[in-house]
C-alpha cells in the first residue's frame, strides 16, 4: 500500500478501528496520505484465528462436504436473526448459530479487546460503518423488510467529501447522533469473567468440548451459571465508571 501511494495511486482501505489506525501510523506522511482513503467498521471484538479455523472444520466434518462460502447474517432470515449459513461443494446451503452464540458471550474475544482505544467517537478513519442499531428513533418504517439500516459516520473533512460525491445514488436518511451510539461507540466489550479459563480448556481439550459448554443452550445450568456472572461483570464494570465519575 505504501508504494501504491508512493506512485501517486489512490489506496481505500478499510478493516476494524485498530488496523486503520496502525496503517496511518505506519505511512507517517502527509502527503502520502492525501491518497489514503480509510473506513473502519464499529467493531464488537475480534476472535481468534484459530477458533474461527476450528469451527469450519467441525462444520465440514459434521456435513461431510468443504465449505465454499459463508454468510455471516443471511438476510432470508432477517437482518435481526444473526443467523449464519455455509454454502458447500456439494451445492447445500445449511444454516448455524454456533458460532454467534460464541460470539455474543465475549469469551472468545481477543484480550486486547477489552482494553480498545477506539470504543468512543474518536474514530481513526475517514468514515465508519456500521449497523444502524436504533433506526426505530429516526424512523420507526424505514427498516420494515428486515434486511437492514447501514449506519455511515463521516469522520473527516475527506471523508465527508467522499461521501458527498457518491450520496446520489443512495438513499439517504439523516440521524442525530445520539440515536445512533451504541454500546461499541461508548466502552469496549466486556470480556466474559472466565475467559482465561475458556482458554486454557480450549488447549486442553478443544473445540468440540467447550462447544459442548458455551455453545449448547440445553445446558442450562451450566449457561445460567456463565450467563449470571457476565452480567455481574458487567455491573462492576458500569459501578466502576460511575464511581469515577462522581
Amino acid at each position: 500500500m505504501k508504494n501504491d501511494l508512493k506512485q501517486g495511486l489512490y489506496v481505500l482501505f478499510s478493516g476494524t478501528p485498530c488496523q486503520t489506525a496502525s496503517l496511518n501510523a505506519y505511512i507517517n506522511n502527509n502527503l502520502l496520505k492525501d491518497h489514503l482513503i480509510l473506513v473502519d467498521i464499529i467493531c464488537h471484538g475480534v476472535s481468534s484465528p484459530k477458533i474461527w479455523q476450528d469451527y469450519l472444520h467441525f462444520i465440514e466434518n459434521k456435513e461431510k462436504a468443504s465449505i465454499i462460502e459463508v454468510n455471516f447474517r443471511n438476510k432470508k432470515y432477517g437482518w435481526s436473526s444473526h443467523i449464519e449459513t455455509f454454502k458447500f461443494n456439494n451445492g447445500e446451503i445449511h444454516p448455524y448459530t454456533t458460532f454467534t452464540k460464541l460470539f455474543y458471550q465475549h469469551i472468545i474475544f481477543r484480550h486486547s479487546c477489552e482494553i480498545c482505544h477506539f470504543c468512543n467517537m474518536r474514530r481513526p478513519s475517514d468514515i465508519t460503518l456500521g449497523d444502524f442499531w436504533g433506526w426505530e428513533k429516526t424512523n420507526k418504517n424505514i427498516n420494515a423488510d428486515n434486511k437492514g439500516i447501514s449506519l455511515v459516520l463521516c469522520n473527516t473533512k475527506k471523508g465527508e467529501a467522499l461521501f458527498n460525491a457518491i450520496n446520489k445514488d443512495l438513499n439517504i436518511i439523516p440521524a442525530h447522533l445520539k440515536d445512533c451510539m451504541q454500546t461499541n461507540l461508548k466502552h469496549p466489550s466486556i470480556i466474559h469473567p472466565l475467559r482465561n479459563y475458556f482458554e486454557k480448556k480450549y488447549q486442553q481439550y478443544g473445540f468440540d468440548y467447550i462447544l459442548d459448554i458455551y455453545g449448547n443452550s440445553h445446558n442450562f445450568h451450566k449457561y445460567f451459571f456463565y450467563s449470571a456472572s457476565f452480567i455481574l461483570r458487567s455491573l462492576r464494570y458500569i459501578y466502576r465508571k460511575i464511581h469515577k465519575r462522581i
